[in-house]
């Protein structure tokens, strides 16, 4: 059984570099005009949703911000793109949540060398201890704040405890009114030029949405001072 296991990390790590390798000498994925220029010229294509969908997906796993695909699918493909962007990420973090538990001690090391890139007023410790007391309520209460990146949140999650449902329809509540107004944001921005007015109400629902954001990030009883 040992073997068997050993042999399965051993694949799965070949499989996942060589994946690596593909998105970041093939696509450049982390170029983000790059990346939209490769979209917007395979949109067209028959079955491209799937394909942008899956796509996304592993770039979510590879730490590529969830707020790029927000714009680039509400360009691409309006209203559509809040869904292929929802089921992306839903399948994205079910997957990060999974490699955490599978490869622990290594994506201890990554995460905490990402996260840590620049300065952060919560340990992922603290996240950490806060998922395994609130369970559900903090990761819907993560994935509604900005102060954690989404993909993060996938890996730390998987690192606790917490079961994988309460884990799954966290993120789901958490994530789903977020990318909502977001798209709704980006589409009327889209059609600015012939919809001036729509662009207006779609920017002051974002800046009402941030604000119930912060004022909620500041009440709220998950919220610890280091």
């Amino acid at each position: 059984m040992r073997t068997k296991g050993r042999n399965f990390k051993i694949l799965f790590v070949i499989i996942f570099m060589l994946i690596l390798v593909y998105l970041i000498v093939g696509l450049k994925v982390f170029d983000k005009e790059n990346l939209l220029e490769f979209f917007i010229s395979g949109r067209e294509s028959k079955g491209f949703g799937i394909f942008y969908t899956l796509i996304i997906m592993v770039l979510m796993v590879f730490f590529v911000p969830i707020s790029w695909f927000s714009a680039i699918g509400a360009f691409l493909f309006g209203w559509r793109g809040y869904i292929y962007v929802i089921i992306a990420g839903m399948l994205a973090s079910i997957l990060a949540f999974y490699i955490a538990k599978i490869f622990r001690e290594d994506v201890i090391k990554v995460v905490n060398k990402i996260y840590y890139k620049k300065e952060r007023d919560m340990s992922l410790e603290a996240i950490s201890r806060q998922i395994e007391t609130h369970g559900m309520g903090y990761v819907f209460f993560m994935r509604s704040m900005p102060f954690i990146p989404f993909t993060v949140a996938n890996y730390v999650s998987g690192l606790s405890s917490i079961p994988l449902r309460p884990y799954v329809i966290g993120t789901l509540l958490g994530l789903a009114p977020g990318q909502f107004i977001t798209t709704y944001f980006f589409v009327k921005a889209v059609d600015i030029r012939e919809n001036p007015m729509g662009a207006v109400i779609a920017a002051v629902i974002k800046g009402a949405y941030v604000l119930l954001v912060i004022l909620w990030q500041r009440k709220s009883k998950y919220k610890t001072k280091e």
